[in-house]
């Protein structure tokens, strides 16, 4: 079989022969098999080329024993001619992400030591695992070398070196590989055994992003944007910075700054929020009935902190024998099955509650709740946790 990528990785229009069409069963697609194609498969950690056949979309292409099989929807015909076309804005992304690959990685390689031992290229992400550690202050010191390497336009040479030659080569992924082994050579940078498609020079990858930088098995895994996907990235990225500025009424280089302040301030304010929940709550629990009438002291109330209602479940603990809790709720049409507010006995809503008690056991009360309520739960004897839907009635007659 001709593989005419290899030939002349521009090749995206061809014509073949159709030497076998067979159904897969598990795809349920039918696999085609041509005399030559410009369909470079799944191999390497990438993805295929897409495309057509006779206009029929090429789901995938997939490679065993050295032969490529085209995946379509409809059969055709076994030894009439078909015409191919090769989607080459993916073709040109792919070889832009691959070849960027190739420069990080040699540089890696040459200044840590560190392998790639893992790589996927897709339509969606381009990911390389090193096993070793980097952090972001290296990684940006690399990402600055890849793109002076992109800036001088270096050749990308593919080599077919002979059995002599590569016995004494020095070259990435170095292992056993039958038949001829194919050398991609970015002189001075990386040497690498490779079956995938590449730009011609290094200046056609445009520029080199790392966008993803996290400990992964022992060592790391980099993710990278290059070419098109690299400007769409800042795009995205300098449009939303835009936006934000805009709204902050603050420059693009200060919305750093501009965000932490808000943040403080927003946090100072949900400070006095919760100081002023905190004495609601405690208002609150001076209109229960006394520990003379009732053992049990249950409130309900629409505030959400979460430390006031503990302290409130904590206070009344203090005061009452019985059962202790906490029911927050409110307005909350969307979680409510009635589509109205939580004030009426017999409306259902939707509660965030904390229970406790000294003397009973609140494991017991909450087997009640979710058993007879359909409660979410969990604690322990002293003091349990959860949430419910139920009407007011409902639960103070399983906790009052």
């Amino acid at each position: 079989m001709r593989k005419l990528f290899y030939e002349d990785i521009n090749i995206t229009k061809f014509e073949a022969q159709v030497l076998s069409c067979d159904y897969d069963q598990d795809r349920k697609l039918y696999k085609v098999l041509l005399d030559q194609t410009a369909f470079f498969p799944e191999e390497g950690g990438q993805s295929a080329d897409i495309g057509t056949l006779n206009g029929m979309e090429v789901v995938d292409a997939q490679i065993k024993d050295d032969l490529i099989y085209h995946y379509v929807e409809q059969a055709i015909e076994v030894g009439s001619t078909v015409s191919g076309l090769v989607d080459w804005n993916q073709r040109f992304d792919f070889m832009q992400q691959h070849s960027g690959e190739h420069i990080l990685s040699g540089l890696i390689h040459n200044k840590y030591g560190y392998n790639n031992v893992g790589f996927h290229l897709s339509n969606n992400e381009v990911t390389m695992d090193f096993n070793g550690p980097l952090d972001w202050e290296q990684a940006r010191e690399i990402e600055l070398e890849a793109n002076k390497i992109v800036y001088q336009n270096l050749p990308v040479n593919i080599l077919y070196p002979t059995n002599d030659e590569l016995i004494n080569m020095e070259y990435r992924s170095k292992i056993e590989i039958d038949g001829q082994v194919r050398i991609v050579e970015i002189p001075g940078v990386d040497m690498c055994a490779c079956c995938a498609p590449h730009v011609a020079t290094t200046g056609q990858i445009g520029i080199l992003k790392i966008v993803g930088v996290q400990s992964y098995k022992g060592g790391v895994r980099l993710n990278i944007l290059c070419g098109e996907r690299a400007l769409k990235d800042y795009s995205l990225k300098y449009d939303s910075v835009s936006a934000i500025a805009q709204d902050m009424s603050t420059k693009q280089e200060q919305v750093v700054e501009g965000y932490q302040r808000l943040k403080d301030e927003c946090q100072a304010y949900k400070y006095k929020v919760n100081e002023l929940q905190a004495k609601c709550l405690s208002m609150s629990l001076a209109a229960l009935p006394s520990p003379e009438e009732s053992e049990n002291a249950v409130l309900f109330t629409d505030i959400t902190d979460n430390m006031a209602i503990r302290n409130a479940v904590n206070e009344l603990m203090e005061k009452y024998s019985g059962y202790c809790g906490v029911f927050a709720g409110g307005d909350m049409a969307s979680d409510n099955k009635t589509g109205d507010d939580c004030d009426g006995d017999k409306k259902v809503c939707n509660y965030r509650f904390v229970i406790g008690s000294k003397s009973s056991d609140c494991n017991e009360l909450a087997q009640k709740l979710r058993s007879e309520l359909g409660a979410k739960c969990g604690g322990n004897k002293v003091m349990i946790q959860g949430s419910v839907e139920a009407g007011k009635s409902e639960i103070e007659r399983i906790v009052v």
